[in-house]
């Protein structure tokens, strides 16, 4: 992907005539590390979407540091109308050792305490907001059960109040979908087999991206998915960048990447298929190679600029998929937020009726507040309809950048 852009959208004196025009200033490329510093509350939700849902574990357990489904994923908007609707059947305890691994038998009272608590909350009248504390208020206790020991706490709950709700957000694993996008199929992207190859080489200018995008790249393949030197690279390579990522160590990235390719070099000289161009090198000359050839040098494969002045189907399968909203200038984030918390549980044919009518009902609220609550840099609240929705669609929704899972259409092409 080219260098990112933010574009700042001006009306100017011509939206007099109803010909609104705007104005663009190209900028950096946002700087995900500072946007993430920036996120004192974790209001993840719900403009910033997460991997994971709330369902059973995915695959058969192996004891480490953590049991499969721990920690449990933020909850959703679309994962607690699921839960509620369709509870998902208790999964059977692990059959942990019957000695040590105290750590696990933690994580797995904790994922037992919270599994009732969401249940009762499909009966509170704000199932979300009741899950959300539910989440909260048993991980925080984890944490205390962790501090009662004398062994090693789990690193997220060495941090407090919003950073530790952000680090156990970013500890659930990615999802490991199969989106297909309808307006291209012939490129479609299969988020959990075909990653971008080679991986690009970890430096001080991605070293952001590849811990700020990281919930958002493929998590491990799902069973029955093809594997190989490349999915097993990838994997293992995502494993090492979020143990990098805790301390955002460059030198820990640059180590795992090298000693991944070397790794994945060795398993491809082990089969008889001709190996990539670049293990065919030596030395610093094979890591030179691998860097020069990555297609996102950069990691910013997931990250987006969109319009959400009119959201089609193919736009609001990505924004119903994991995200993170960068461009947090109001009502991005409002109007956002309320479109994907209402529309989402929706049936996918269903979904572009509704986010125009969120979007409505949204901007209608925000020019109802007082001013003080809200500014309106660019006025667009003092015209009337229809004068008054192209204004907000051109000064604030039709730049706006955020990181994405799933891929939205490109501009123009939407259904």
């Amino acid at each position: 992907m080219a260098a990112f852009g933010l574009f700042l959208l001006l009306s100017t004196a011509a939206a007099a005539s109803g010909q609104l025009q705007q104005e663009r200033v190209d900028l950096p490329p946002p700087n995900i590390k500072r946007v993430l510093q920036q996120e004192q509350e974790l209001e993840v939700p719900p403009d910033i979407l997460v991997g994971g849902a709330l369902a059973p574990p995915r695959s058969p357990p192996v004891w480490g540091s953590a049991l499969d489904g721990f920690p449990p994923a933020w909850p959703m908007a679309a994962a607690v109308t699921r839960h509620c609707r369709d509870p998902p059947t208790v999964p059977p305890p692990p059959l942990l050792p019957p000695t040590a691994f105290a750590h696990l038998r933690r994580q797995a009272a904790a994922l037992d305490a919270l599994r009732p608590r969401l249940n009762d909350c499909c009966r509170h009248h704000s199932p979300l907001p009741c899950a959300r504390r539910a989440w909260t208020d048993v991980l925080d206790g984890f944490c205390t059960d962790e501090f009662g020991v004398k062994t090693r706490q789990f690193h997220c709950c060495r941090r407090h109040g919003a950073a530790r709700r952000r680090c156990f957000t970013q500890e659930t694993p990615a999802p490991t979908w199969d989106p297909v996008p309808t307006w291209d199929t012939s490129v479609a992207w299969d988020l959990v087999t075909e990653p971008p190859f080679p991986p690009g080489e970890p430096t001080a200018t991605n070293l952001g991206n590849i811990c700020g995008l990281r919930e958002l790249r493929p998590g491990p393949p799902g069973p029955g998915a093809r594997s190989g030197p490349r999915v097993r690279l990838r994997v293992r390579l995502e494993r090492e960048y979020g143990r990098c990522c805790r301390n955002e160590s460059l030198s820990c990235a640059h180590s795992a990447w090298l000693k991944g390719l070397t790794r994945f070099c060795r398993e491809e000289s082990a089969v008889k298929t001709g190996q990539h161009r670049c293990c065919q090198r030596g030395g610093r000359a094979r890591g030179r190679c691998f860097a020069d050839a990555a297609p996102h040098p950069e990691y910013d494969r997931e990250l987006h600029n969109v319009s959400l002045a009119r959201p089609g189907p193919a736009l609001l399968r990505s924004l119903c998929g994991p995200t993170r909203l960068f461009t947090q200038r109001r009502p991005v984030p409002e109007l956002l937020g309320a479109m994907t918390a209402a529309c989402c549980p929706l049936p996918p044919q269903d979904r572009g009726a509704c986010a125009q009518e969120q979007l409505s009902q949204g901007i209608a609220t925000l020019c109802a507040t007082p001013g003080d609550a809200w500014r309106d840099p660019q006025g667009c609240c003092s015209w009337e309809e229809p004068e008054r929705r192209r204004c907000f669609d051109n000064a604030y929704l039709s730049q706006v950048t955020l990181g994405a899972a799933v891929a939205p259409p490109p501009p123009g092409h939407e259904e």
